[in-house]
């Protein structure tokens, strides 16, 4: 199922990459189904180029990448997103 934009924009789920456990091995670039990840020459490390294509609930770039350089919101980072979304107080 693929989310309306602004409520795919207004819901955190896309992965972070730490650039110091980072292989630059392209894993993520070959794991990703919707290409959320593009190569910076520049800098000659991957970086998250298209955020809102990550479907909410994948984690296959996790299974990817086994130097543990990518992460994902927290189920708290989510339960909070989607609280405010719909408008509620969190206790």
């Amino acid at each position: 199922m693929t989310l309306p934009d602004h409520f795919r924009a207004a819901f955190p789920w896309f992965p972070s990459i730490d650039h110091a456990r980072c292989r630059r091995d392209l894993r993520c670039l070959n794991f990703c189904p919707n290409e959320v990840f593009e190569w910076d020459r520049t800098t000659g490390q991957p970086f998250v180029a298209h955020p809102l294509r990550c479907a909410p609930g994948c984690m296959i770039c996790l299974e990817g990448c086994d130097a543990g350089a990518l992460s994902l919101p927290t189920q708290q980072e989510v339960r909070t997103a989607l609280a405010r979304l719909r408008g509620e107080e969190l206790a």
